[in-house]
């Protein structure tokens, strides 16, 4: 019996360990981009012991490995600096032989969330990508913008391996780019002057705990018996609303990717959760382990704060005004991140929709983060106008605002007449629409005949408010409550 024990459990080892011949990632593929300047990742499995050769077109140097018992085995290839000159990958064991052709050296992006960043460039019905027609027949002016749209997967365990086709400008995908991604891409190579690749997993309807790990939901302020019911009731009935599906079938597998920051576009399917549970501690505990995961310290991770939207039915529930508050109290809470506004991004005849058609500038709001904080561009002008204090005289609220630039502007006369969206209260902390006195630059002055003594001012806080007010960067004024 032990002698027959012994054999199936050598039978079992080399079933596992063996991996089927040589193979890579499902991602991987011509035309993918490989990050400049560093040591890039490549890797993949082959049978276990096998050696494996790996040789690069843009220098002499040639790597080995030697698979491990599961079969997995990587190296870490010097890249050179960023080039549109095209280059190739080859991997070797024995008779086997993988070439990855028509690769580019530049910078490596992950841009994720839900259906915002989803949204391609071709639309969906009903909702078109504003410019975005003239913006598909251009794109083939950008050949080292290239994009991989990770192929929707779910799972209850942390998975190796993640599908995914890179796409070029000009292969006929354009529609099917993700539009954020790609406006955010495409003013990164416009400036930056190189090649830009864009790893794309998302997945419209997502909340935040779905991209996240088990421990990170903990640390995070979810109990664990919690995320344990959630995945065991909800994970085939809605896996778009589950704890740690798409974290372990489209962020996991990606980890070895060598990239350089993270973009986000999450958070509407997360209104209204907010008091069960606090949406800045989540995402500051999911770039926390993203960070850890991908293994490159604390690269740079900026996200978008959603946009205007009515998500209740039976009217204004102020319930995504306090999920945008979160969103920007998460980015005090971990270094390298900030949030980009889009209070100003939705035409009124949108107020039904979820999904904007402005993405031009979302996705070039991004890329102002990271061409300033991150690749150290001058004078850019990525932050945008925020209230630092309020102060309260008489009927008169003031409210001191941060990066104002050369001044606040509104597209509603220079004079701010009937400038909408500010409110006031009295202790009572019942809100009156509040008519704006006047500005020096920094500051804003605003009052309502129905509260003589203010205590407390806010901003465009409903869920469904459009904001009139700019920076001299066209950046707007963030939402605010004083209270």
């Amino acid at each position: 019996m032990k002698r027959i024990i012994l054999i199936i459990s050598c039978l079992l080892a080399f079933m596992v360990a063996r991996a089927d011949g040589l193979r890579m990632p499902g991602f991987f593929g011509n035309n993918m981009v490989l990050q400049q300047k560093t040591d890039a990742n490549i890797w993949g499995w082959a049978d276990a012991g096998a050696t494996v050769k790996v040789t690069v077109s843009w220098s002499k140097a040639r790597y080995k490995a030697v698979a491990g018992q599961d079969g997995f085995w990587k190296v870490a290839v010097a890249t050179p600096a960023a080039s549109f000159e095209p280059q190739t990958v080859t991997v070797a064991s024995g008779k086997e032989n993988i070439s990855l052709e028509n690769l580019l050296i530049g910078e490596v992006w992950l841009c994720s969330g839900q259906s915002n960043m989803e949204m391609p460039m071709g639309g969906w019905r009903f909702q078109p990508i504003e410019n975005g027609g003239e913006d598909m027949r251009d794109a083939r002016h950008y050949p080292g913008l290239r994009m991989v749209m990770i192929k929707k997967a779910t799972s209850e365990t942390p998975l190796e391996d993640a599908s995914g086709e890179w796409w070029t400008t000009s292969g006929g995908h354009i529609a099917e780019f993700s539009a954020t991604a790609f406006y955010f891409g495409r003013q990164l190579s416009e400036d930056l002057g190189v090649p830009v690749g864009l790893v794309v997993p998302c997945w419209g309807g997502t909340m935040i705990e779905c991209w996240m790990d088990r421990e990170s939901l903990i640390k995070g302020g979810i109990k664990a018996e919690d995320v344990d019911k959630d995945i065991r009731e909800n994970k085939d009935s809605t896996p778009w609303h589950t704890s740690t599906l798409m974290y372990n079938a489209m962020i996991y597998p990606l980890r070895h990717y060598t990239i350089d920051g993270f973009t986000w576009y999450q958070g509407c399917s997360n209104v209204g959760a907010i008091y069960t549970q606090d949406y800045a501690q989540l995402q500051a505990a999911m770039v926390t382990k993203w960070r850890e995961l991908f293994g490159r310290g604390d690269l740079p991770f900026y996200y978008v704060q959603i946009a205007p939207h009515p998500y209740s039915a039976e009217g204004d529930s102020g319930l995504a005004a306090r999920l945008r508050d979160r969103q920007k109290a998460a980015a005090t809470l971990v270094p390298n991140c900030a949030m980009i506004g889009t209070c100003d991004l939705v035409y009124e005849f949108e107020k039904g929709i979820i999904h904007p058609r402005k993405k031009a500038e979302v996705g070039e709001r991004l890329a102002y983060l990271a061409l300033e904080n991150w690749y150290g561009f001058k004078g850019f002008g990525s932050a945008f106008p925020d209230m630092i204090k309020a102060t309260f005289s008489g009927p008169n609220a003031i409210v001191y605002l941060s990066n104002c630039g050369g001044g606040i502007h509104s597209d509603m006369g220079w004079e701010f007449k009937g400038v909408p969206g500010f409110e006031v209260a009295g202790e009572d902390k019942v809100w009156y629409p509040a008519t704006i006195t006047g500005t020096d630059g920094n500051s804003i002055g605003c009052t309502a005949p129905e509260v003589p003594e203010p205590k407390y001012v806010r901003y465009l806080w409903h869920d469904f408010s459009i904001g009139h007010l700019w920076n001299s960067y066209r950046l707007p004024l963030l939402p605010f409550t004083s209270e």
